[in-house]
């Protein structure tokens, strides 16, 4: 297909049925009406044949045991079939396991490998995945911060493997650090991860010393849209220009709302609409507009719904 009608094609919306299914943790924010409020949002919203839904199953295993160790994946397996011994391993109150939490996370997981395959394979331009859990906190052979199987890192290294890529960058704008991914990805030559995020505030934790592929960009509580913006425009820009990725996954969590509890950024929908449209323009000038977004946090549930909506509204946009 050449590149000129590639342009015109329509952005992929991947989920999954297990979207639903309410956490282990009652009243917990990482819930499943994040995704009904978004699904309401859209469907208000009139993107017509410019958004292409996809339902997604669970993601091969050969992709997910690149990101992370193979007895850590057994374990969270056996402990969603009530092992007793694996369960201990999963103590934090923020990663509680039940019996269908494997099955979502590989089918999150899921999403995005097979986002991945269908920007490289030119059936949609590019692509959101409307996912929980997210994924980000998530390290090698560790679950943390709602999350169990890191979805972007998994992409990343299974679109360095499957497509034999060079130069792979991971984007990540949530309120909370990206530590599962900083790990994961670090030292590794074709990967870049770029962050910024609030600090201090959970994960409380950073690799030190920081790994040479990984850009951390730290703000203050109460940093508002025009410092989230800087970054993008003056940090994140010039390393794209730098590196010139082959693909780009953004850990896209809409946190740094002002509305958000549970964290103390301020930006709005307009910044993420400038952030958006930046990273896509960045995309197109330099891989092809082979981009996937990959939803992280934001839990606010008025707040969520308007931001991913503002988000999609620039994947959606077809570039001059």
């Amino acid at each position: 297909m050449p590149f000129s009608d590639w342009k015109s094609l329509p952005t992929g919306y991947f989920t999954h049925q297990l979207v639903s299914l309410p956490n282990m943790l009652e009243e917990a924010p990482e819930s499943p009406e994040r995704i009904e409020a978004i699904e309401n949002r859209l469907m208000l919203g009139g993107f017509g044949d410019r958004l292409r839904r996809v339902e997604c199953g669970p993601a091969p295993m050969e992709a997910v045991l690149l990101a992370h160790d193979a007895d850590y994946v057994d374990a969270l397996e056996k402990a969603s079939l009530g092992d007793e011994a694996a369960l201990r391993r999963f103590q934090e109150p923020d990663t509680q396991v039940g019996r269908d939490t494997f099955d979502c996370a590989m089918a999150s997981a899921g999403a995005v490998v097979r986002a991945v395959d269908a920007v490289f394979a030119r059936t949609l331009k590019n692509a959101f995945c409307a996912v929980r859990p997210p994924g980000h906190h998530a390290s090698r052979n560790r679950a943390s911060g709602f999350c169990y199987l890191n979805n972007a890192a998994i992409g990343a290294l299974w679109a360095a493997k499957r497509y034999k890529l060079e130069r792979v960058m991971v984007l990540d704008f949530d309120a909370h650090h990206g530590d599962g991914t900083e790990e994961i990805l670090a030292g590794h030559p074709n990967m870049r991860f770029l962050s910024v995020f609030q600090w201090p505030l959970f994960p409380h934790r950073r690799m030190d010393p920081q790994p040479a592929n990984a850009i951390l960009s730290p703000l203050p509580a109460g940093a508002g849209g025009a410092e989230l913006r800087e970054v993008v425009e003056k940090v994140w820009l010039s390393e794209i220009e730098r590196f010139r990725p082959q693909l780009m996954i953004l850990s896209a969590g809409f946190d740094a709302h002002a509305e958000e509890r549970i964290a103390q950024l301020k930006a709005a929908e307009v910044d993420y609409a400038c952030i958006t449209r930046l990273l896509v323009e960045a995309s197109w000038k330099y891989c092809e507009g082979r981009l996937v977004s990959v939803l992280e946090g934001g839990y606010e549930l008025r707040s969520l719904g308007r931001s991913v909506f503002t988000h999609l509204q620039g994947l959606v946009r077809t570039p001059l």
